[in-house]
């Protein structure tokens, strides 16, 4: 139940949230995206103080903080460096040094404290069972390809293509309406075998990058559209079905925190996976721009020829300015381009981990 539940509001919301943001940012301001999260997150803890008794027996479980805080400070550190090093200029800059000397040294104390402690944070032990560390791999994969694409087609339409907000929520949300068909079918394809569900979820998503590989700035809306509604109908397949097949046979006891791990991995793989597109799509966009930009000169003889050049003019400071912007639409374009072009590569990478899950005792779980 707690797997159907997880599915269905993985989902649900984005067909919702998306919609309801971009309207609010286009009638109001963008700020009003956010504030519509403060009642959401109101009414969940209302839920949850209603749901959960305190009286209810629970073992006390003593946090590792030395696991915990080493392994949040090497992953801030990561993601701080893919967030900042294109514009800092990676290695050349002292802080990206810093941060990256740090983030491994926190990761060597983490694992070196997990396999030496009692009870640590993470039991590393727990990834020996095939199905788990398969499901580990997929789940991490899952997450840089489920949410990447929701960050970069919103800056691509709105600041390249010239989509209104109100529109762009909507091309998002469509993400929602394919996963909420994808939950269903899922149903009805893991009575044959989770497995076949969750390759062909990946399998999708590889078509969905191929797809986007073929955009331009001139895509229509419903294109856009259409490839959501197949997105969001891969990962409404892929999503319950690996959850089943990766704690099959697992021992209750070790549980909470295989499960913790599960979605400690996607938020990660996530977060990792969208700071390293945004720095692709800054460095192609700047490479692809002063590539382009040296042959806006007046020693270009093609320019000279009224058929290529056609209304664009180069011999004056407005002409410029106008071919100046349209190079950064196209710069930016290939750096989106190349983004997704990642994205398919991660997408077709996840099959051959898929083929190798075991089939769940007994059958269909």
């Amino acid at each position: 139940f707690a797997m159907g539940a997880t599915g269905m509001g993985s989902v649900v919301g984005p067909v919702i949230g998306p919609a309801m943001a971009g309207w609010l940012a286009e009638t109001y301001s963008w700020r009003f995206a956010f504030y519509i999260l403060v009642p959401v997150c109101l009414a969940a803890l209302a839920g949850m103080a209603t749901a959960l008794s305190a009286d209810t027996p629970q073992d006390k479980v003593r946090l590792d903080w030395t696991g915990f805080l080493s392994l949040s400070v090497s992953v801030g550190c990561v993601q701080y460096v893919l967030s900042r090093g294109q514009r800092l200029d990676w290695f050349d800059s002292g802080e990206i040094a810093v941060f990256t000397t740090v983030a491994v040294l926190a990761f060597w104390i983490f694992l070196a404290h997990s396999l030496t402690t009692k009870n640590p944070f993470l039991d590393l032990y727990l990834l020996f069972n095939r199905n788990l560390m398969l499901g580990y791999i997929l789940n991490s994969i899952f997450g840089m390809l489920a949410f990447t694409p929701m960050v970069l087609l919103p800056t691509l339409l709105r600041q390249h293509a010239g989509y209104p907000d109100a529109l762009i929520g909507w091309i998002v949300g469509s993400r929602g309406i394919g996963g909420l068909l994808g939950f269903f079918a899922a149903m009805w394809i893991e009575r044959i075998d989770p497995r076949v569900s969750i390759a062909s979820g990946f399998t999708m998503l590889f078509v969905s990058g191929l797809w986007l590989l073929q955009f331009n700035l001139d895509v229509t809306p419903l294109e856009i559209m259409l490839n959501g509604i197949l997105q969001g109908f891969s990962v409404g397949v892929v999503v319950v079905p690996l959850m089943v097949v990766a704690f099959d046979g697992l021992d209750h006891r070790v549980r909470p925190a295989a499960t913790g791990v599960f979605h400690l991995l996607r938020n990660v793989a996530s977060g990792l996976f969208i700071s390293f597109s945004v720095s692709e799509v800054v460095r192609s966009t700047g490479a692809n721009y002063a590539r382009m930009a040296e042959m806006i000169s007046g020693h270009n003889k093609v320019l000279a020829m009224p058929a290529v050049l056609g209304a664009w003019d180069h011999t004056s400071v407005h002409g410029l300015m106008r071919l100046s912007g349209e190079v950064t639409r196209q710069s930016a374009m290939i750096g989106y381009l190349n983004a997704f072009g990642w994205f398919t590569l991660f997408a077709a990478l996840a099959l051959p981990f898929a083929l190798l899950i075991r089939a769940p005792r007994g059958g269909r779980p």
